[in-house]
């Protein structure tokens, strides 16, 4: 989320907010805008 939406620390949000941003990266995913599927976000990071 931070990098995507450069929001620097996206835990500090309260969970309105979060689930609002949440939202707005899985439209940008299906919307192909992003050019990683939602499932990737944050997992091929850590591999």
């Amino acid at each position: 989320m931070s990098f995507f939406l450069h929001i620097p620390f996206p835990e500090e949000l309260d969970d309105e907010t979060w689930s609002e941003k949440w939202a707005q990266l899985q439209w940008l995913s299906q919307q192909g805008i992003l050019g990683h599927k939602l499932g990737d976000i944050g997992t091929d990071i850590h591999k």
